[in-house]
């Protein structure tokens, strides 16, 4: 069974809509302890990451490291980890392109915005201007990094440039030729998301609109 999102916590599994069958994500979380040891924070992800890939049939659980500090998740079992105010949380997307997660707790200062969001984001997406929802867009653009990268450290400047649009009850995001679809959990306390890779912008599910036929970032 599927669980739904709850304003109680993150769900243990997803069912992410998009192109296609919908794609079945795994959650994980496990508390970091003390919250603010940076040793801890790993120790936790990669806890939480190894009960995750256990629960999604990999026959390895063990989660190798870039020299970047990216996790690298087995073959056919793309993963992400993020940590936030004293807990880990690790996502796995059996078969996906790709996956990203990310949990914020902390509201941002809304001068973020000119940064954050471009005009046509800022009109459609936070038109009440207010700090919870731009929290939102944050993990949004967060997640959607991860899954829009691979979870690989990019060039400087990429995270800026992921635009978001609405898509049914959730969000799609694109940098240059690559997509993906974005759900979130959103309360007063804190802005979750899942990002899951799909295919480029040939799908009739992707919008077409003058802001979006430029690329501004190279595939």
């Amino acid at each position: 069974m599927t669980e739904r999102p709850t304003a109680t916590g993150p769900p243990s599994e997803w069912l992410l809509g998009g192109p296609g069958r919908p794609q079945r994500v795994l959650l994980e979380s496990v508390p970091v302890t003390p919250a603010d040891s940076t040793a801890a924070q790993h120790r936790a992800g990669r806890a939480a990451a190894g009960t995750v890939l256990r629960r999604a049939g990999s026959a390895t659980t063990v989660v190798g490291r870039r020299r970047s500090g990216a996790p690298v998740f087995p073959d056919g079992y793309p993963g992400s980890v993020t940590h936030a105010h004293g807990l880990a949380v690790a996502v796995v997307a059996p078969g996906a392109r790709a996956v990203g997660v990310d949990l914020e707790f902390r509201l941002p200062e809304r001068r973020l915005h000119r940064f954050l969001l471009d005009d046509t984001e800022r009109e459609l997406l936070w038109p009440d201007g207010g700090r919870e929802q731009l929290r939102r867009l944050f993990a949004a653009k967060e997640a959607a990094f991860k899954a829009l990268t691979d979870c690989h450290e990019a060039h400087g400047g990429l995270f800026w440039r992921v635009r978001l649009r609405s898509y049914g009850d959730g969000l799609w995001a694109r940098a240059g030729g690559r997509y993906a679809v974005v759900h979130d959990v959103v309360t007063p306390a804190y802005a979750f998301a899942v990002a899951v890779g799909v295919g480029g912008s040939s799908g009739p599910w992707c919008p077409r609109t003058s802001a979006d036929t430029r690329s501004d970032v190279a595939p």
